[in-house]
């Protein structure tokens, strides 16, 4: 596939997409139009006590080539600011979007990403408030507990 090393980790997601079937997932993607790295965030369904025993009673996140790393809550921070604006070419704002996480060092371990990492977001604008939206829905979602301490959009 051509990526530089298994802890390959892309500066800016390309598109965006979202599926309703048992629970609502928001999936980012380097590449829109082929396989490529991509950031998961899934809902938390109806837990049972075996899932509630375990931690599983909450959002799940993924990353990786097809999201092959996972974990269940995590996410400490998250937010999404528009970044500096080039002096050229100019972008159009929507164009210029920054998602920045911050993860416990646990999550950060299990997906092999920093405890702190920003991804540029270059997406058509209702492709970012769908982001938006979906982030503010699986980051809410389960356990109080797991909700992140900031979620800013």
């Amino acid at each position: 596939m051509g990526y530089p090393a298994s802890d390959y980790l892309p500066a800016v997601l390309r598109g965006a997409a979202e599926a309703q079937d048992y629970v609502y997932i928001l999936g980012l993607r380097e590449d829109p139009d082929r396989e490529s790295w991509s950031l998961v965030f899934q809902e938390c369904g109806e837990p049972d006590e075996q899932d509630r025993a375990l931690g599983l009673d909450t959002y799940w996140n993924g990353a990786g080539v097809d999201s092959q790393r996972g974990c269940h809550g995590g996410v400490v921070e998250c937010e999404i600011r528009a970044s500096e604006q080039p002096t050229l070419p100019k972008m159009p704002p929507s164009d210029m979007s920054q998602l920045r996480l911050v993860l416990a060092e646990q999550a950060a371990a299990t997906l092999r990403l920093p405890t702190e990492v920003c991804f540029t977001l270059r997406l058509p604008d209702n492709q970012l408030q769908m982001v938006k939206r979906g982030l503010v829905r699986v980051l809410n979602s389960g356990r109080p507990d797991a909700t992140p301490r900031l979620l800013r959009m």
